[in-house]
């Protein structure tokens, strides 16, 4: 039985094709066009999978190839041939709406999966395992970078060596501790750089009325310190960024801002669990010691003063707008770290 179908002759070497015609005789399988003819033994013939109404290819194994966007007549030839028998079925998944629908949740959710569980808690086993001097080189990295912002230290050297001390005895003689003038962005604020490394400002221990206040922060840092968070961050970061390359290939633009952003804000879920994780470790650790847990709470809520100006108590008549609540929630969500009138009822509600 003959089969015939129209297309296009290309032999490989140019990029102009020319009218040709395709035609299966038994065995064989004649192309002819304009400039001559070619014959081909069927069983070199490969048929190129269906791609919605994209024209296929006929290949035998030469440069030259067929082209045609006759998909009835193609399909009955690669039926004919060897052609791959899965050749049809991909063609008609990728034509159906339901499978290629069903295709992009697989993707979705898959891509939720290795996200949320998969990466953290792979990150999670590497971040406890990686040796000292990763995270002190990590660290100097850091702070190097850091130090292009920060100033050096007005403390006076026995004061910053007292403080040293002081968190030293309170379970953080492996933490170096540095301190640095803070810019007027940065204000008062510690930093955990990694497990072995943390940054205190000048301004934050001008600003804790006591030692113990400055040893309850400290022991908030200790606890991202102690449980690898920056590490795991940093894991975490570059796992997403493997994943979404792996899935999408080389994306940018807005594509990249819309597929990355499901994953920022994972990001700061996570961060906001590691403040979490951060407190409760603090609360422990001063219970530990005999020191009131209500320090940390006092601490946080001086630190909350200088940075807001202001209590979040609301507006000064005790009104506030509608619209600048939910402003408010919209930051609230996206916040690394969680809203701190609810760190401060949680370290209270543990000390009870």
């Amino acid at each position: 039985m003959q089969l015939q179908l129209s297309g296009q002759y290309f032999d490989g070497i140019t990029s102009n094709g020319c009218s040709a015609e395709l035609q299966l005789n038994g065995q064989t399988i004649e192309v002819s066009w304009a400039e001559g003819r070619q014959v081909i033994d069927v069983h070199t013939l490969a048929v190129e999978a269906a791609l919605g109404s994209v024209p296929r290819k006929v290949t035998w194994g030469a440069e030259a190839y067929f082209v045609s966007t006759d998909h009835s007549a193609l399909e009955d030839l690669a039926a004919r041939t060897n052609a791959p028998s899965t050749s049809a079925w991909i063609g008609r998944l990728e034509s159906s709406f339901a499978s290629v629908a069903a295709a992009a949740v697989f993707c979705v959710v898959f891509l939720v999966v290795v996200a949320v569980y998969v990466v953290p808690t792979a990150t999670s086993a590497i971040a406890v395992r990686l040796p000292a001097s990763v995270s002190q080189q990590m660290a100097a990295t850091t702070l190097a970078n850091l130090d292009q912002v920060f100033d050096r230290s007005q403390l006076a050297s026995a004061r910053q060596d007292q403080l040293r001390e002081y968190f030293g005895s309170h379970g953080g003689k492996d933490i170096e501790v540095f301190f640095r003038r803070e810019q007027r962005f940065v204000g008062a604020n510690a930093l955990t750089l990694s497990s072995t490394t943390m940054v205190f400002t000048d301004a934050i221990v001008a600003l804790m009325e006591n030692d113990e206040h400055l040893l309850a922060v400290y022991l908030h840092e200790l606890g991202h310190a102690r449980m690898h968070h920056v590490e795991q961050t940093l894991l975490q970061t570059v796992g997403w960024a493997v994943v979404l390359t792996f899935i999408t290939g080389d994306i940018g633009g807005v594509g990249e801002l819309i597929l990355t952003l499901p994953l920022t804000l994972g990001q700061a879920a996570y961060s906001r669990e590691y403040e979490r994780q951060a407190d409760a470790f603090a609360v422990a650790e001063l219970q530990r010691y005999g020191i009131d847990p209500e320090v940390f709470a006092q601490a946080l809520e001086q630190l909350e003063r200088s940075h807001t100006g202001a209590s979040e108590s609301g507006s000064a008549d005790g009104i506030v707008d509608k619209s600048m609540q939910v402003q408010r929630s919209i930051l609230e969500f996206l916040s690394s770290h969680p809203v701190t009138r609810e760190r401060i009822a949680a370290i209270r509600s543990a000390s009870d």
